[in-house]
């Protein structure tokens, strides 16, 4: 007899004759029933030879166990071959050890570790609790073994429902997740479990056994989640986790069923384990969990199998990837996702790298979802994984079969097409997946995008490019870089070409220009990183313009970052004259920005990249050792320099930034060629600077450069600032000579102002330090006395002295004022006289230096007056004759700053000339109009003049002039005025400009000048009328667009009056307010119609989130058609579209009322205009016109409808199916023509065609934001 044999002898005592293991089963679990029938069938468990509590029983079948599983373990050593399975076999051991009562056995000694609690309760009063434990696992063991020997299917060993009863043993590895030294015990044992069923699953099949293998596997993955999600409770833990996946390895085999099946059952088992990214913490030992370990997740197992099933592998794996991209567990976060998303990259890599298969089609074709945004984004996700590993096809032979295109060529490609996506989601996720392509891609993504980028030529032909100065002396620049020729290192690159072309374009177009800030900030960081590798696109494209109009955004965000990418982009190309201006003008904005965060960052930028890169000149030998030079020129050419001071003065009170060390730098800088910089730098700094300054005064008296007018300017302004820096003896001399050069008259014009401002601060500073009582000298009296001596002498010898007359009479102009004295008449008389002498010149004899006189006369004609009525009065009589009789731009631009000058202090002086300033309005110089609006827009934003009659008529018309800065003059002022003044200022001139604009205000009850004629009068003007109209519409809201069709009822009564037919112009009125109409029919399509609800996929940009409104007082967040930005929120908007509805039911019927009124005058030209009226209200309103009367009359409108064919979504905008053209233009009438008076006045002036992305941002730069502070390039 076999040891094997002996064993089960032994066990065989302890084995209960006819016990059947289902009676077991009954006594265990079986049905409910009352306590008196549970604790009878408890006890009759406790009651079995197996399970009495005698430790001496317990220990002896506990050794008997324990020798059966260690002969059966060497039976299934390979290395052992002292047994025959020929003899030990269930064949033989049947007899010994009948299957039935073995069963029972086995049955009720796991019964002793997962009791249920009725047995429990029932249970004797001494358990021995570990004895319990003991023959519970190792019966376990013992039963898994004996699966192993031959024949034990045969003989009913093998039996699904006592293998379920031996599973809930693991049940304990859940109570006993602790530390314990019983846990321990448990889990370490576990170890053996698990090797067993490694035997198990080697030398049992399973493959028609399938429910209890996945009820084997059920329990493995319970360990893997219970670890995962709670840690590893002790020190066996983790070795027990590696079991599971070896487990897994022998279940995977063709005898334990389909090995397809079988991974794609561990697959969806495992799939929700793939959001861990972090290895199970250690609670034993404290370890946190840190990185996966190798090994540690389902991952790294899948992987490992590819060698042994790379086709079935490959299958089960692409299953993973397409079901994270197109379903994921919707109870996963967009974290867990981007994680599941991890792994199905780290897959794909591996299948590419062994099997040549790739997910790159499956992602191609997901990112092109339509109604399905998730996926799109989740693809894109995938896509940016891929572009960031490194993955090759580490095949040797067959690499015929090998692509020679990278497949990050094809996906880069997909990815910026993605960039015009109609939905604002998708497009943002391809910009960051690009961004992060750039900044870290593998070495083939950094190849193909670096060079794809390098290579290809930008090119727009819109580009308005800037004229950049001269190079200065020794200046190093960063100079425009010439055109790379193509030297692609990979195949394929032609996919890309196009699509790299087209990339700033779009980032103006669908980032920069969208409303939302996210793809504002968004799209400027991948500009950025595209302008980094190749600077041709700050050249080639619109770059200098688009970005300019980042200063005014509307969100702090986006002008930070605009700011920033200024910064990296001018250490990288330091001293490029382009990135410089938009530095500047990004800048300039910021320092008065209403974020006081911003205001500090834009001081520290400027010290980081102006005043930690000046360096004496000797050590200037780099080009951002001239860019400090070069971006001080440019904010001095752009920016007030009051503006720029003021603002530095504010912000550098609390800072440390400038030192005496920096200050002497920048003073060894005012002998070099960047004098007037440093001169201007040095004043910007002023009200920080500490050194003592004598030595300026004699730099300032020896200024002789080319630059010396604008250089002493700026020193005079300096030492205004520093006065307290410099000693007295130097003050003392710098008056003496200052007091001379104005008393001469040698001095330049420019510098009369600042000289004596200077003169005074010293005299108050020398006041200020005087003791009391002492006497204070009479310079500005002797000075005076002196000047008239100067002034009549030089008058009488006006042909020689004319130019010392004029710095003569502005010193006197400065003097007096600032004394209680009256002005010399005969001084008046010399100016008055020289004045109605031009009077009488004509235009042609003016030459340069007459004109310059004459402008000067009438500054300082103005100046002398000012503080007399009777002289102003004499004054402004001749200017309203200069007005008349000339049109010299400078000589009117002066006239009327000096007019307005006067009209501040002498308002009945401006009423009565105003009618002489406004026909300056219709000049043939546009430098004149642009004057002429301006000081009217002053006039009025003052309240002294009320906008209304002519001056709203004039005001109206210089909308639609030919020049584009008289336009954008106009349009900034009603922007202006409506938001000050009067909200709904366009809201009445819709209704009352048809009138007034053709000089018929009386038939509207209103009386006008009788000698004013309206310059937009008559059927020659009648395309600037409709300009005008649009542009007022451009900026009205639908509700009240909708009730002027209450004009209807006025037109009907109107056309009755037969005075009002037969006068001349009536039919252009009419004319007129049918095109209204006729455009509020087209500016109303599609709008107020309801909206039904959206679920993932709906795909529009209405998805795009809400930014926060600016506040009120920053007239940035209007237009430049002057909306007002409407509040958002979440709560539904009421439906106030009802109303102008109603109305326009109930006006339907005048329409053939007028027609009927008008038969008699009837011409062509009318009849056109009211057929397309009617035919626009057919289209726009079908409802309302399908029940108008009179029927007859409405009749063949109704049936010139055409139903529209229905159109798919596209997912591009660039698709052939232009579903989001204008309305105007989608919709035509019956005979083929379709409806193009849809032009705004301002876009005329425009470069680009008005579909273009420049006509999309009128609110994106207001240039009322900077009308009185900045003096932008004009871009």
């Amino acid at each position: 007899m076999s040891e094997l044999h002996r064993i089960f002898g032994d066990l065989k005592a302890n084995y209960v004759a006819q016990l059947q293991w289902v009676d077991v089963e009954e006594w265990l679990y079986g049905e409910e029933a009352e306590e008196d029938v549970l604790r009878e069938r408890a006890q009759k468990f406790w009651s079995l030879a197996m399970c009495k509590q005698d430790i001496r029983q317990q220990e002896a079948q506990l050794q008997v166990l324990r020798d059966l599983a260690g002969v059966i373990r060497s039976m299934r050593d390979e290395n052992q071959a002292s047994y025959s399975n020929t003899h030990d076999n269930w064949a033989n051991i049947i007899g010994i050890s009948p299957a039935s009562a073995y069963l029972s056995y086995i049955y009720s000694l796991v019964g002793l570790a997962v009791s249920p609690e009725h047995v429990v309760h029932t249970a004797p009063a001494v358990l021995n609790e570990n004895l319990n434990l003991q023959l519970a696992l190792n019966a376990v063991s013992t039963y898994l073994l004996t699966l192993t020997i031959p024949g034990a299917k045969s003989y009913g060993i093998f039996d699904e429902d006592v293998i379920e009863q031996v599973l809930k043993i693991f049940k304990l590895l859940e109570l006993n997740a602790n530390k314990s030294v019983r846990a321990n015990t448990v889990w370490m044992f576990f170890l053996t479990i698990c090797d067993d069923l490694k035997l198990v699953f080697r030398y049992v099949h399973f493959k028609e056994h399938l429910k209890t293998r996945d009820r084997i596997i059920r329990c493995l993955m319970e360990i893997l989640y219970m670890n995962f999600k709670m840690g590893y409770q002790n020190s066996c833990a983790p070795a027990l986790h590696g079991k599971c996946f070896e487990l897994f390895g022998e279940i995977a085999n063709e005898h334990n069923g389909d090995v397809y099946e079988t991974l794609h059952l561990i697959m969806r088992q495992t799939f929700p384990m793939h959001i861990y990214t972090d290895s199970p913490h250690s609670i034993g030992v404290g370890r946190r969990g840190g990185a996966m370990q190798s090994g540690e997740h389902i991952s790294d197992w899948f992987i490992q199998l590819i060698q042994k099933y790379p086709d079935i592998l490959s299958r089960i794996l692409q299953f993973y990837i397409e079901c994270v991209v197109t379903n994921p567990i919707k109870a996963w976060k967009t974290p867990d996702e981007k994680v599941a998303i991890g792994y199905a990259a780290k897959y794909d890599r591996t299948l590419f790298a062994k099997c040549n298969r790739s997910c790159a089609d499956f992602v191609l074709e997901a990112v092109k979802a339509d109604d399905a945004v998730g996926i799109q984004t989740r693809a894109l996700d995938l896509i940016e994984r891929i572009l960031l590993q490194e993955s090759e096809v580490e095949w040797t032979i067959f690499r015929h079969d090998v692509s020679k295109v990278p497949r990050e060529v094809p996906l880069l490609r997909e990815v910026m097409r993605c960039l015009n996506d109609r939905t604002f989601t998708v497009r943002r996720k391809a910009c960051q997946v690009l961004i992060l392509a750039l900044r870290q891609g593998s070495p083939m993504t950094a190849k193909i995008l670096d060079e794809s980028i390098r290579f290809v030529q930008f090119e727009d032909p819109d580009v308005e490019a800037l004229l950049e100065p001269s190079v200065e002396q020794y200046e190093l620049r960063f100079e425009k870089p010439g055109i790379v020729q193509y030297a692609f290192s990979f195949e394929g690159y032609e996919q890309l070409e196009a699509e790299v072309k087209s990339v700033p374009l779009m980032i103006y177009q669908r980032f920069l220009a969208a409303d939302n800030g996210l793809a504002r900030t968004a799209g400027i960081a991948l500009l950025e990183r595209l302008v980094l590798i190749n600077p041709l696109i700050i050249y080639n494209t619109n770059f200098v313009k688009e970005t300019s109009l980042l200063a005014v955004d509307r969100l702090a965000s986006v002008r930070k970052s605009a700011l920033e990418t200024m910064e990296i982009l001018l250490e990288a190309y330091s001293n490029c004259f382009a990135l410089i201006c938009v530095y500047c003008r990004i800048w300039a904005c910021l320092m008065s920005d209403e974020d006081v965060a911003l205001q500090k960052l834009a001081l520290q930028s400027f010290d980081r990249m102006v005043l930690n890169n000046i360096q004496p000149l000797e050590y200037s030998n780099a080009p951002k050792h001239f860019m400090p030079w070069r971006i001080v020129s440019t904010l001095l050419m752009t920016q007030p320099r009051a503006y720029l001071q003021e603002r530095f003065a504010l912000l550098l009170e609390r800072e440390t930034i400038v030192t005496p060390k920096l200050v002497n730098i920048i003073i060894s800088h005012l002998s070099t060629s960047m004098a007037t910089d440093a001169w201007g730098l040095l004043l910007l700094l002023s009200s920080r600077i500490t050194n003592n300054m004598d030595a300026l005064i004699a730099i300032f008296n020896g200024l002789s450069s080319y630059n010396m007018k604008s250089n002493q300017f700026l020193a005079l302004q300096l030492i205004i600032g520093c006065l307290k820096n410099f000693s007295k003896p130097a003050l003392n001399q710098l008056f003496q000579k200052l007091l001379t050069a104005l008393r001469t008259g040698c001095i330049w014009l420019g510098l009369i102002s600042s000289a004596v401002n200077l003169l005074n601060q010293i005299d108050h500073l020398s006041v200020s330090q005087a003791p009391m009582g002492s006497e204070v000298p009479k310079w500005q009296l002797n000075l005076l006395e002196d000047l008239t001596k100067e002034i009549l002498s030089s008058a009488e010898n006006f042909q020689d002295e004319h130019t010392r007359l004029q710095c003569l009479l502005g010193t006197y102009t400065e003097i007096i004022v600032m004394l209680p004295k009256e002005v010399d008449s005969r001084i008046v008389g010399i100016v008055f006289k020289y004045l109605q002498e031009c009077t009488r010149l004509s235009e042609s004899q003016f030459d340069t230096d007459n004109e310059r006189m004459t402008n000067w006369m009438i500054v300082i004609a103005g100046r002398l007056c000012l503080r007399d009525n009777n002289l102003a009065n004499s004054v402004s009589k001749l200017y309203r004759v200069i007005l008349t009789k000339n049109d010299r731009p400078q000589i009117i631009n002066t006239t009327l700053i000096a007019l307005n000058d006067l009209g501040k202090k002498h308002p009945s002086i401006l009423e009565s000339n105003f009618q002489c300033i406004l026909a300056k309005l219709t000049s043939k110089f546009a430098m004149t109009r642009v004057r002429t609006f301006r000081c009217v827009k002053d006039v009025i934003l003052t309240g002294n003049i009320k906008l209304k009659g002519p001056i709203l008529i004039s005001m109206l018309a210089a909308l639609v002039d030919e020049s584009a800065e008289v336009a954008k003059e106009a349009d900034a002022f009603f922007i202006r005025y409506k938001r000050l003044y009067n909200k709904s200022l366009f809201d009445h001139c819709l209704k009352e400009c048809p009138f007034d604009l053709n000089g018929l205000a009386y038939l509207r009850g209103v009386r006008l000048d009788a000698s004013y004629k309206s310059p937009l009068k008559g059927p020659g003007m009648a395309k600037n009328r409709r300009l005008l109209y649009n542009h007022i519409m451009s900026s009205m809201d639908e509700n009240t667009l909708l009730l002027y069709f209450g004009q209807l009822k006025l037109l009907a009564e109107k056309t009755r009056d037969t005075a009002f037919v037969s006068c001349p112009d009536a039919l252009t009125v009419v004319q007129d307010m049918l095109f209204i109409m006729r455009r509020v029919c087209f500016r109303t399509k599609g709008k107020g119609k309801e909206k039904s609800t959206r679920g993932e996929g709906d795909n529009s940009d209405d998805d795009e989130p809400l930014e926060a409104q600016p506040p009120l007082g920053k007239p940035a967040a209007e237009g430049a058609s002057g909306k007002t930005p409407a509040s958002r929120g979440r709560g539904r908007k009421a439906d106030s579209s009802e109303e102008p509805l109603k109305q326009l039911e109930r006006c339907l019927r005048y329409v053939e009322e007028t027609n009927r009124n008008l038969k008699s005058v009837m011409n062509p030209e009318l009849q056109h205009c009211f057929e397309n009226f009617c035919r626009a209200l057919a289209m726009r309103f079908p409802n309302y016109i399908e029940f108008a009367q009179p029927a007859e009359f409405w009749q063949k409108y109704r049936s010139s409808r055409t139903p529209k064919a229905s159109r798919k979504k596209r997912r591009r905008l660039d698709d052939e199916a232009d579903t989001e053209a204008d309305p105007e233009e989608d919709q035509q009438s019956p005979d083929g023509e379709s409806d193009s008076d849809n032009e705004m006045p301002l876009e005329r002036h425009k470069p680009i065609s008005a579909e273009s992305r420049v006509s999309q941002r009128k609110s994106s730069c207001d240039m009322i934001v900077t009308e009185l502070i900045f003096q932008p390039p004009d871009w």
